[in-house]
């Protein structure tokens, strides 16, 4: 076959080899971006969880496994035609990154589905029912990440034997342990977009709003569907005996496949920026709800409505106030320092609850507060925010 114009001997390259780095650069920068907007929001609203810390940990991951790609794209000529090969080279190198790649993939889609299963159980309103899957879910996935982490790392004993042909002992089956672990992997994947479905599907809010929401988690099944097209490529690396196999961007699937994975994970916990930047489309406007505003205007407090009532013989208010002058009320709001994301989920809406306790200015006021509970009262107040 002719040779490329565009290669050099001895260090070939092709534009399809320059597309995959580029995917593999740029891939973990967009993730990387959204992860950094998620941290942001939840150390900015006191909000910082446990899920936060897995899809920080994947990201990290996601970093490395790009630059192991890149090098191993580099190390094994991948999106070279083989006509274009060096005849001798030391392989050594790239099988030993390979296998160093192969370590670090495996944990990450499992870390971004434990950040998404905890983003799921910090809501209290969920089913019981709900919840005992979710964590049947979150121990199987930690289970499987555990167990696939070391069978990847011992899967050739002694572990030289990966990047060392010369050297003596066994390996397992690693093409039905890759399949094996792939149809886990998705079996999973699908069980994690199917809940947020089943409890977001429920909500009461607008239909627009709605179908957005479930727009971020229809990524979710984009994510699933990658993993089929990563798990085609590898069982074409393993099956395949084209010798001009390597001239593909299946190797690059990885790249996408996580990333996307993580920003998707990230999408429902920016909710909290995205009604920042954008109050008219991401907070109720209900006009039953009057305009008593908590917070101030500064640009790190919380802002919200709460129905008061002015007046007191008004049925039509959210609470009685008794005993209080309504011209000087006020309101001390007693709000989670999680109350950013704390909604509660239930099949009717999406609903938070906050603590407020209300006193008054008038010393006669105060005085009765002090001879009947009922002039001073703390209530729970629960609002339905309309997505």
């Amino acid at each position: 076959m002719p040779a490329d114009p565009q290669v050099t001997p001895g260090n070939p390259t092709s534009w399809l080899q320059n597309l995959g780095i580029a995917i593999e650069i740029i891939c973990p920068t967009l993730a990387l971006l959204v992860t950094l907007l998620r941290v942001y929001i939840r150390l900015d609203t006191k909000a910082f969880g446990w899920d936060d810390v897995f899809i920080c940990l994947a990201m990290a991951l996601s970093i490395a496994l790009a630059v192991g790609s890149i090098i191993v794209m580099k190390k094994m000529f991948i999106g070279i035609h083989y006509w274009d090969v060096p005849p001798v080279f030391d392989i050594t190198p790239g099988l030993m990154w390979i296998y160093i790649v192969g370590a670090v993939y495996n944990p990450i889609l499992a870390l971004v589905k434990q950040s998404v299963l905890i983003f799921l159980l910090r809501f209290a309103g969920v089913k019981s029912l709900i919840r005992n899957v979710v964590w049947a879910t979150t121990i199987f996935n930690a289970a499987l990440m555990v167990a696939v982490f070391f069978v990847v790392l011992f899967q050739c004993i002694p572990i030289e034997m990966n990047w060392n042909l010369l050297a003596q002992g066994h390996c397992i089956q690693q093409f039905k342990f890759g399949v094996s672990t792939a149809c886990l992997t998705i079996l999973t994947d699908l069980i994690a977009v199917a809940l947020p479905f089943y409890i977001f599907l429920g909500l009461n809010m607008n239909r627009r709003r709605k179908m957005g929401l479930i727009g971020v988690f229809m990524l979710g099944i984009l994510v699933t569907v990658v993993s089929v097209v990563r798990l085609y490529f590898l069982a074409q690396n393993f099956t395949s005996t084209e010798p001009d196999k390597n001239f593909s961007l299946g190797f690059c699937v990885s790249a996408i496949e996580c990333n996307l994975a993580i920003m998707t994970a990230c999408g429902p916990a920016l909710w909290p920026l995205v009604r920042r930047w954008m109050p008219r489309h991401g907070a109720s406007t209900d006009p039953s709800y009057g305009a008593h505003k908590y917070g101030g205007s500064g640009a790190h407090r919380q802002q919200g409505w709460i129905k008061t009532n002015d007046e007191p013989s008004n049925a039509d208010s959210a609470y009685a106030l008794k005993g209080l002058n309504s011209d000087k009320v006020h309101t001390q709001v007693l709000s989670s320092a999680r109350d950013s994301d704390e909604e509660i989920l239930t099949g009717t809406g999406i609903m938070r609850t906050t603590h407020f306790t209300v006193t008054t200015d008038d010393p006669g006021s105060r005085r009765a507060s002090r001879q009947s509970p009922e002039a001073f009262e703390s209530s729970r107040v629960s609002r339905n925010d309309s997505l």
